[in-house]
């Protein structure tokens, strides 16, 4: 009798293992599934559920400028602090330092071209320049059209968010700031010019001011 009640109790004990260990398989996979997107930084959703295509390939349009901001993870997704505001100030940043750099390297060209000295007509300066007049005239015009954010875990398994926004903006207006921005550079140079007295540097400023003349943002393939 002894020996029937034994088997009886190792038998209701083994039964009672595999139900528990049964039970325990869908949490103990749910908590693999969340580990393994915090060991392998995957995401775990997003917003929306399906990519737009613009987070890839940036929209063209004859009258609206666009330009992708991200910024990711931070620890939330909204506020002056979140991944948002972050990613919009990334999109700005993108639009004055695009136009400074097209703006250098076309002077950088048209002053070896005319063999206008630095002193003359600077690169970096004029490029500069024109940084500044984008950032005061033009990057808070740059507006939030659409947010994709990728929401992972992070190593505390708390929520991080990554974001990316489809920022535009009116070209036309970019256009305006920087052909102003032109007309004012050729009016100064065409002015030193008429001032200077030596041929050489004569040649030279009226050079810069061609280089200013017209519609600049023409002449910077804009």
């Amino acid at each position: 009798m002894k020996t029937g009640k034994l088997i009886i109790g190792l038998a209701a004990l083994l039964t009672a293992a595999v139900l528990v260990g049964c039970a325990s398989k869908p949490a103990a996979q749910a908590k693999s599934a969340r580990q393994a997107a915090i060991e392998q930084s995957t995401p775990i959703r997003t917003e929306p559920a399906q990519r737009p295509a613009w987070v890839d390939v940036v929209p063209d349009s004859p009258s609206v400028l666009s330009f992708i901001g991200s910024a990711g993870k931070y620890a939330t997704a909204t506020g002056n602090t979140g991944a948002r505001y972050y990613a919009e100030e990334n999109g700005r940043t993108q639009l004055v330092d695009y136009y400074g750099t097209v703006m250098a390297n076309k002077a950088r060209t048209h002053a070896a071209t005319y063999g206008i000295s630095s002193d003359v007509l600077a690169p970096q300066i004029v490029g500069q320049q024109l940084n500044e007049r984008i950032a005061q005239n033009v990057s808070q015009a740059l507006a939030p059209r659409e947010y994709f954010t990728l929401v992972y875990l992070d190593s505390t398994n708390r929520e991080a968010y990554e974001v990316y926004v489809l920022m535009q903006v009116d070209k036309a207006l970019v256009r305006r700031v920087i052909d102003n921005y032109g007309k004012e550079q050729a009016a100064d140079f065409a002015k030193k010019a008429a001032a200077e007295q030596d041929a050489a540097r004569k040649k030279q400023l009226q050079a810069a001011a061609d280089f200013f003349g017209g519609n600049l943002s023409s002449s910077l393939d804009f």
